[in-house]
C-alpha cells in the first residue's frame, strides 16, 4: 500500500499536506498524528502494516513541518507558537477527508508530540475518536528534572521577550541529515534511519532542524493544561493504549506513568530497550508494538466494518 498525497488550504490560510492509504473495503481508518519534525513519507511502512490488518490510514504534516506551510523566517526551524494550531490542523484534516473522501477515522495513532495534541483534543471534546494508541506521548521531557526546569525557564523567558522564533541553545546545528550515530536517541536501526534520510536528500524542503523557543514553550503550556483538565475530565477519555520505549531519553516515561497510570481506561506497556522512535526501530521492537496494537484492535474495534 502506498500513500496518495495531496494538499488543501485551511480556512485560516494554511496549506496542509495530507495523505491517504487505503485498500478495497477497509475495516476502518486510522488517523496518524506525527511527532516533531516528521513528514508523511516516514509512515509508508506503518501504512503497509496497518493495511495488512485490513485498515486504511490518513496522516498529514502539521503546519511548520514536512510539506505544509512553514511559519518561521528560517524554514528549517521547528516552530509553532501554540499547540492549539496543531489541534486546528487536525480538525481541518478530519473535516476535509470526510467531506472530500467520505472517510472517518475511528482510531487515532500518535507519536510523541502527536500524543500531546490528541490528548488535549480528547479532553476538550468527547467522542472525537473511538479509541487511541499513543506511542511515547510527550507529556514531559526525558532526563533529569533540572533539565526540564531549565528548559522551561529558557523557553518561556525567550518567548516573553519576543524571541519565540529563536533556536534554543545548542539547537541551531541540529540536522536530521547527519550520518547515523549508533548512540543517537531516536533509533538503533541503521537501515530505517538511512531510508528516512534518503527521503530528505531527495526533497530537502521536508527538512526540520533544531527546536525553537516557541515550539518548546507551546508544548510546556499544553502539558500544564492537560494536567489541569485531567482532574475533572479523565473519565471522558476513550480507551487508550500507551506504548512507551524503555530506553527513551527524549520524553519522560515516569511523568506518563504518574499522570495516567491509575486511570481505568488507559493501558500502559513498555518495550524494554527500545528508543524513542519505536516505529523506526529494529524489527524486534516493532513486532512488540504491533502485538500491542493488535490487542488494542481486538479489544475495542471488533465491530469495525467496511466503509
Amino acid at each position: 500500500m502506498t500513500f496518495s498525497i495531496d494538499s488543501f488550504i485551511t480556512p485560516d490560510g494554511v496549506s496542509l499536506r495530507y495523505a491517504i492509504s487505503t485498500s478495497e473495503a477497509p475495516r476502518g481508518y486510522v488517523l496518524i498524528l506525527q511527532g516533531r519534525g516528521e513528514f508523511i513519507e516516514r509512515y509508508g511502512e506503518t501504512a503497509r502494516d496497518i493495511g495488512a490488518r485490513g485498515w486504511g490510514c490518513v496522516t498529514f504534516d502539521f503546519r511548520g513541518q514536512g510539506g505544509s506551510s512553514r511559519e518561521a523566517p528560517d524554514p528549517v526551524m521547528g516552530y509553532v507558537r501554540d499547540l492549539a494550531h496543531y489541534a486546528a490542523d487536525t480538525r481541518h484534516v478530519i473535516d476535509h477527508v470526510k467531506r472530500q473522501h467520505n472517510i472517518t477515522c475511528d482510531l487515532v495513532l500518535t507519536h510523541s508530540t502527536g500524543g500531546l495534541v490528541a490528548m488535549g483534543m480528547m479532553l476538550d471534546q468527547t467522542n472525537i475518536w473511538k479509541s487511541a494508541v499513543m506511542i511515547v506521548p510527550f507529556f514531559g521531557l526525558g532526563g533529569p528534572d533540572w533539565v526540564s526546569v531549565a528548559a522551561q525557564f529558557v523557553s518561556s523567558g525567550l518567548c516573553r521577550y519576543g524571541f519565540d522564533k529563536q533556536y534554543l541553545p545548542g539547537q541551531s546545528s541540529h540536522s536530521p541529515l547527519k550520518d547515523f550515530d549508533p548512540a543517537n536517541l531516536l533509533t538503533s536501526d541503521l537501515t530505517r534511519y538511512e531510508r528516512n534520510r534518503a527521503f530528505l536528500h531527495h526533497d530537502p524542503s521536508l527538512v526540520i532542524g533544531g527546536t525553537s523557543a516557541g515550539w518548546l514553550d507551546a508544548c510546556f503550556q499544553a502539558q500544564a493544561s492537560i494536567a489541569i483538565k485531567l482532574v475533572s475530565a479523565a473519565d471522558s477519555l476513550p480507551p487508550i493504549t500507551m506504548v512507551l520505549a524503555g530506553n527513551d531519553q527524549v520524553v519522560s516515561n515516569q511523568i506518563t506513568e504518574d499522570m495516567f497510570g491509575n486511570l481505568a481506561n488507559i493501558f500502559i506497556i513498555e518495550i524494554p530497550e527500545a528508543r524513542h522512535e519505536i516505529l523506526q526501530e529494529q524489527d524486534l521492537f516493532r513486532a512488540k508494538f504491533w502485538a500491542a496494537f493488535d490487542v488494542h484492535l481486538a479489544r475495542y474495534h471488533t465491530d469495525s466494518k467496511s466503509l
